[in-house]
């Protein structure tokens, strides 16, 4: 019997061995340095495109100073290239970096132009190469690539509208509610915004009228905000800084949420008629603590009647209004409606759940009332701003963001100010937002799970089925207009550290506002 030479075998397996901890030992540190390298890359494609995507204007004509300026971005930041053609060529590789454009569409506006930034370097190995005794193949380098794409960071024309009636006066946690919106939206200016940007805020009580002061101001006929859009310079945002830190709460708990809307509305339709702000990403931020509960009435006729269904009501039949008047409800009046003059702080009290009911219905509603200048209807004419004429009708273009935060919590004691599922339903509608974003707990509702009826709130006797907030949703769960920019809602719970949640709201809105790296 012939014995093999057992030194022989150890001597073969420990070369196989060897071998293979060799290949095990060369894919770690060369896909490693593969994994580095391509992070490196990564980096480098990021930054291009974001500073191409700056000097493109998101327009055709400037793709050679987008490409010059992402071969820049690349040189500062350590990479030796120059620019060829349309490439950004590595100096002591075989590095390349091609830069191309694509026009990508915007919904409501004109296509923009975009900008991808590719890396393709072939990054030679050290150990994979001995792969090459075994199988098949070149192994000597291994092709590391990265793309980013990006768009514009897109102007920005921004009108913000700040809830302060008399219950933004109450205090959670030591600090009163329109003290914490001041701080979060002091800190929400002084994010990244530019000269290029132009920012605008609008205050509203019981009127939607502007005044920074903190007395509504009953005598104005036509409404503007407390601050114009304007330029976003340094010294604009002091201005607008200043003008947020002077707002106060008056005494009444009264929330004209339709007639801030629409006077938000001539400002977001002279942007749309600017061709100087085009390619803007327009927006509005609405900031409230509760539900609508009073609105205006433009004609001296309705300013006699039930708004819901056009009686007219005999405790409202003095008085001539030629510039209009206001109607609210409030469940602290005895379930009653009242109607203010405007020019005069004159309030005629109307009792009855039925007009209680009424009245309250029509601050919201989007279709089923004769004045038809609910809230709900104020946003979507303010959504269709995309038209191009003052009016913002309805059947144009749209490209008006709605950002809405609701500041508060089921409250019993203070059915007006309670953010119960009618509450973050109008908000739903208001921005054509799907999803609700609870921030205390951060979950999730969406507008279907919320926009239910009938459904009586908490510790109310009107009998108010808030019917008004399914309009146009037939028989199923409401959804948004997909003919809409989609917008977002955020309800920020009083019952956890509203502070935290506020600048968490804000902080994404801040992002949200700007287009960035798209891939």
């Amino acid at each position: 019997m012939v014995k093999l030479n057992q030194k022989g075998s150890v001597l073969i397996f420990f070369t196989l061995g060897f071998a293979l901890l060799g290949t095990f030992i060369g894919f770690a540190v060369d896909f490693g340095r593969a994994y580095l390298e391509k992070a490196r890359m990564s980096r480098l494609v990021d930054a291009a495109a974001l500073s191409a995507a700056k000097a493109l204007q998101g327009q055709a004509g400037f793709e050679d100073e987008a490409t010059r300026a992402a071969c820049d971005s690349m040189e500062m930041n350590g990479a030796p290239v120059v620019m060829s053609g349309t490439a950004c060529v590595s100096t002591n590789s075989n590095a390349t970096y091609p830069v191309t454009f694509f026009d990508a569409p915007v919904q409501g506006g004109p296509p923009i132009r975009h900008v991808r930034v590719e890396g393709h370097e072939p990054m030679p190995t050290t150990f994979l190469r001995f792969l090459g005794w075994m199988v098949p193949g070149d192994f000597s380098k291994l092709d590391v690539a990265a793309a980013a794409e990006a768009g514009p960071e897109r102007p920005v024309d921004l009108m913000l509208i700040l809830d302060r009636s008399g219950s933004m006066s109450i205090s959670v946690g030591g600090q009163t509610k329109l003290a914490m919106l001041k701080t979060a939206v002091n800190a929400f200016l002084d994010q990244k915004f530019t000269g290029n940007d132009r920012i605008g805020m609008l205050s509203f009580g019981y009127r939607g009228c502007g005044n920074s002061s903190g007395t509504d101001d009953l005598a104005a006929i036509t409404c503007s905000p407390d601050v114009p859009l304007g330029d976003a310079t340094s010294s604009f945002i002091s201005t607008l800084k200043t003008k947020v830190n002077a707002l106060q709460a008056p005494g009444a708990t009264l929330t004209n949420t339709m007639e801030a809307l629409r006077t938000a509305r001539p400002a977001m339709a002279a942007v749309f008629n600017d061709p100087n702000r085009a390619l803007s990403r327009k927006a509005v931020l609405l900031v409230t603590d509760g539900k609508p509960t009073v609105m205006r009435i433009d004609n001296n006729t309705k300013c006699h009647q039930d708004p819901f269904n056009n009686n007219s009501v005999s405790g409202w039949s003095g008085g001539t209004f030629n510039s209009g008047c206001l109607q609210g409800a409030t469940s602290t009046s005895g379930n009653g409606a009242f109607r203010l003059t405007l020019g005069a702080a004159n309030q005629t009290n109307q009792s009855g759940s039925t007009i209680f009911q009424h009245v309250e219905s029509c601050t919201r509603s989007l279709s089923s009332c004769a004045g038809t200048n609910g809230a709900m209807y104020e946003a979507n004419l303010l959504r269709n701003c995309g038209t191009g004429n003052s009016s913002c009708s309805a059947g144009g273009a749209h490209d008006v963001l709605v950002f809405a935060i609701g500041i508060g919590a089921i409250n019993n004691s203070q059915p007006n100010a309670s953010f119960d599922k009618h509450a973050k339903c109008l908000l739903a509608r208001v921005a054509n937002a799907n999803d609700i974003l609870n921030t205390g707990t951060n979950t999730l509702e969406t507008m279907g799970s919320v926009c239910t009826n009938p459904q009586t709130p908490p510790n109310t006797s009107d009998n108010d089925t808030y019917a008004e907030l399914r309009d146009g949703c037939g028989s199923g769960p409401c959804v948004i207009d997909t003919n809409q920019e989609k917008g977002k809602v955020y309800i920020v719970d009083t019952n956890g550290n509203v502070p935290a949640q506020l600048q968490q709201v804000f902080n994404e809105i801040a992002a949200l506002l700007k287009l960035r790296l798209t891939l």
